[in-house]
């Protein structure tokens, strides 16, 4: 599950580069969208003020009615306007002849005049009128033909316009419509509208909807000399066209900058990441043991520059600090080898003067006295004791130089055997059970695994408890068990199958806090169980043998509950 997760696609990138660039470009298209918003709300603004003038500019001086172009067939005086009628007023015109002058003179003489048909039954001016009751809407197709309708065969405006001016008494009725065609004959919806309200807006331009799509209307009211009010306005579809044209253009030529930005800020950031790139092969490289490899001189006055002379300077103190410890080290490693090697023949010495008094004792030239005998006794284990520790620091000091194995055709499953069996006998009352399922054959040094597993094995019947069961295993299997708490050694990459030796004992366990330093030299845990130590080398030459043949040991214990150590060596 978590390397699904760890494959899934991030939104945001991981990498300075990606978040730089994702952070810019962001940021970028917020403020173009706050330009584009801006500018846009800005300009609608401005749009609406030029309307309102233009309306302003039209209105009537001496109550003569707007010059719009020729208007349609007006509403005969005396038309009641019903509530809803102002929203659908296209339809309820009447001739005004009576009371206006014809803004469009005489359209006889028009291109687009055509005389009414000989079974018109138009009443002359003044006595058309829309019969009572007679209620339509502009959106319903079965409403009786609107007299405001133009007719074939009627004089319409010769241009049309987005202007419409509308006139109604005090009573409410509407007394004409001014600027539909045929082809146009939608109005500002003004159903909402009564003429109370409409005087209270007087010389203020208000915006309503539309009657026919979703447009809106620019309205100026006026009142009448005669009473009533005068209606201007002005349709504000080329306002909403002009608007959506430009978010079109913003939109395109903000995501082209975008685009644009986008590279530009790739190969930017690429280009300032360079430095750090550099400084991140080096340490890749100094990881991998190049220790003298530095970060390439940069500019000091710029960040990178600062930052790489700051490693440089680091990396020198390291490298100095190591040679040191390595010089120390060696000549640590030195000093235990020499007097390893000097010991050797004192101790050889007092163990041969212990052998020679007990020779003297029992041919008599010694006499027996108990208390001498016991501590030559003392003298002569000390002297053992003390003989093997230098020798395991010789084998430590010599493997440390150079690894020697003798590797060879083994079988696991009898060496284990015989340790097994020579344990028994050290410690008879000890329980130590063997479970060898099948044969594994590796290639080895034998005799080194052999004292691996000799000083597991001694180590499991030392510290704990007397009587404490053991058990030892070996088997084979496909892939290596995850290290324990500690471990040392790494197998190599690519191994398709493992020999596993575990050796556990059911004693009290070792503390968690113990077990990170149970491989170093001369350490012991303390507190050990039955009061009894080694000399802390055992488990340290163990680890040296295992990771010479490029294997891993390690260790798993908590208190009460025992200690496993786990031997996985390469099969193939």
């Amino acid at each position: 599950m978590k390397a699904a997760g760890a494959r899934r696609w991030r939104l945001w990138p991981r990498s300075l580069g990606g978040r730089l660039t994702a952070a810019l470009l962001c940021l970028t298209a917020v403020g173009l969208v706050a330009f584009g918003a801006a500018g846009t709300t800005l300009l609608r603004h401005s749009m609406i003020d030029e309307v309102d003038k233009r309306l302003v500019s039209l209105r009537p001086a001496d109550s003569h009615p707007v010059e719009l172009p020729a208007p349609t067939d007006p509403l005969h005086p005396g038309d009641q306007l019903e509530p809803g009628d102002l929203s659908d007023s296209s339809g309820d015109q009447s001739d005004h002849s009576d009371d206006q002058p014809d803004p469009s003179g005489d359209q006889s003489e028009h291109p687009d005049y055509q005389p009414a048909p000989s079974g018109d039954q138009s009443a002359p001016s003044g006595d058309q009128s829309v019969p009572s009751g007679d209620q339509w809407d502009l959106g319903d197709p079965s409403r009786p033909a609107a007299p405001g309708a133009v007719p074939e065969g009627r004089g319409v405006p010769p241009f049309p316009t987005d202007l419409r001016s509308l006139e109604v008494d005090a009573s409410g009725k509407v007394r004409s419509v001014v600027g539909i065609t045929r082809d146009d004959q939608t109005l500002p919806d003004l159903s909402g509208w009564n003429v109370e309200e409409l005087l209270a807006e007087r010389d203020k331009p208000f915006t309503v909807p539309s009657t026919g799509g979703d447009g809106s209307w620019r309205v100026l009211s006026l009142p009448r000399e005669e009473g009533g009010v005068r209606i201007t306005a002005q349709s504000l579809d080329e306002v909403d066209d002009t608007l959506g044209r430009l978010v079109i253009i913003e939109t395109v030529v903000g995501l082209a900058l975008l685009v644009v930005l986008g590279a530009g800020a790739v190969a930017t950031v690429r280009l300032q990441l360079r430095p750090l790139r550099e400084i991140e092969r080096t340490a890749a490289a100094i990881a991998g043991g190049d220790l003298d490899r530095r970060v390439p001189a940069q500019d000091p006055a710029t960040e990178p520059g600062r930052l790489g002379a700051a490693l440089n300077t680091m990396l020198g103190e390291l490298a100095k600090a190591m040679r040191e410890r390595d010089r120390s080290a060696e000549t640590t490693k030195r000093f235990v080898a020499d007097a390893s090697h000097e010991l050797r023949t004192p101790l050889s010495s007092i163990v041969g003067f212990a052998a020679l008094y007990r020779q003297g004792r029992d041919q008599g030239v010694v006499a027996d006295d108990p208390r001498t005998e016991r501590w030559m006794s003392r003298i002569e284990e000390e002297a053992q004791r003390m003989g093997a520790m230098v020798d395991n620091l010789l084998v430590l000091s010599r493997f440390d130089e150079t690894p020697h194995l003798q590797p060879a055709d083994v079988e696991l499953g009898g060496i284990a055997e015989r340790v097994t069996q020579a344990a028994r006998v050290r410690a008879p009352k000890t329980p130590i059970a063997l479970d060898v399922p099948e044969p594994v054959l590796a290639v080895a040094d034998g005799e080194r695994v052999r004292q691996v597993l000799e000083n597991l094995v001694g180590n499991a019947l030392h510290h704990p408890p007397p009587g404490t069961p053991v058990s030892v295993a070996v088997r084979r299997a496909p892939r290596a068990p995850a290290p324990g708490a500690a471990a040392v050694g790494a197998l190599p990459a690519g191994v398709s199958e493992v020999a596993l030796l575990t050796v556990r004992d059911e004693g009290p366990g070792i503390a968690a806090e113990e077990l990170p330093r149970l491989f170093d030299r001369f350490y012991r845990a303390p507190g050990a169980p039955g009061g009894r130590g080694g000399a802390g080398l055992g488990l340290a030459i163990s680890a040296a043998f295992v990771a010479a043949h490029e294997g891993r040991l390690s260790v798993t214990s908590a208190e009460g509950r025992g200690t496993e150590f786990t031997v996985v060596l390469p099969l193939g």
